[in-house]
């Protein structure tokens, strides 16, 4: 672990969350920092971002209300977004601990999501990803694919979409920590190196790492385990939302009930996806169970 650490500190992405006391002027100071980062690097790790309390409520939450996913020794899993078996990506609910502000807009990382996109962004995705003992590497990728079709123009473009991942158990090297290529965000697909070793996120639950949609990536190989369930959110300009995956569900989970109990200055980053969520139109109930429907059958021929 310190090792990996190491790495990622001489790779100067690493930055402690803002502390409460900050005067304006340190807040100010804080930002400036952290956004210089992320422009350079397209990453940055925010240390102790997220209280102990609130990472353990979750992780116990997730226990019960992902048990399918989280119990060790799952070999078949969700497949809609993953290939791999021993992997697991779900669209969470916004309620219980997953509801706490702390949680999916930690000060810190909603201050720079809003320092670098402004302060109208929403959040464009909510889930947890799981991956399992014996889990391989994924495959490298972007987040999404280019806004205009690889023009080089669009390197030197602002994000337009963050995604926060927050592991909710320590991550060691074993355990397949998320690799990063830093600086691949402003280089077209040809221009890729990743044959150079990358940054592995190995983190303590309650530190997450923020990435720009356009850098290479990937989850690692869990070789040693134990699961190792993460927290995602993609917060985003709110014109832009990817869609890819989520034609028969919502990628943000949420109800005007679980919105009106949100503290109102947060109700607007999930406001959008309420219309996502409706079950009362017959030609909607149909459309997305039939869509579920077809999945499984397709998974059942091809198993």
């Amino acid at each position: 672990m310190a090792a990996a650490m190491v790495a990622l500190e001489s790779a100067d992405i690493v930055r402690d969350a803002m502390s409460p006391d900050l005067s304006p002027l340190a807040q100010q100071r804080w930002l400036d920092d952290a956004a210089d980062c992320f422009r350079r690097n397209g990453v940055v790790v925010i240390r102790n971002a997220i209280p102990p309390a609130a990472i353990a409520a979750l992780l116990a939450n997730f226990r019960v209300r992902h048990d399918v996913h989280m119990a060790p020794g799952q070999k078949k899993l969700f497949r809609t977004f993953q290939t791999d078996p021993l992997r697991a990506q779900i669209p969470t609910t916004l309620d219980g601990p997953v509801a706490d502000p702390a949680v999916f807009a930690p000060p810190s990382v909603l201050a720079l999501a809003r320092r670098l996109m402004g302060d109208d962004i929403i959040v464009g995705e909510l889930g947890v990803v799981i991956s399992h003992p014996g889990a391989g590497p994924q495959e490298t990728h972007r987040d999404s694919t280019s806004l205009f079709g690889g023009l080089g123009v669009e390197t030197e473009f602002p994000p337009v979409s963050m995604t926060m991942l927050a592991p909710l158990v320590d991550v060691g090297p074993g355990m397949g920590p998320t690799e990063y290529w830093p600086g691949t965000h402003r280089l077209q697909d040809d221009a890729v190196d990743t044959t150079a070793p990358p940054l592995r996120a190995t983190l303590n639950a309650g530190s997450v790492v923020m990435h720009d949609w356009r850098i290479y990536h990937r989850g690692g190989a869990n070789t040693t385990g134990p699961v190792r369930p993460a927290l995602y959110v993609c917060f985003q300009r709110k014109w832009f939302l990817s869609i890819s995956g989520y034609e028969y569900k919502p990628q943000v989970r949420v109800t005007p009930q679980m919105l009106l109990r949100l503290p109102e200055t947060y109700r607007p980053l999930f406001s959008w996806a309420l219309h996502l969520n409706r079950t009362d139109g017959v030609s909607e109930f149909v459309y997305r169970w039939t869509g579920r429907i077809r999945k499984r059958l397709l998974a059942l021929k091809g198993s």
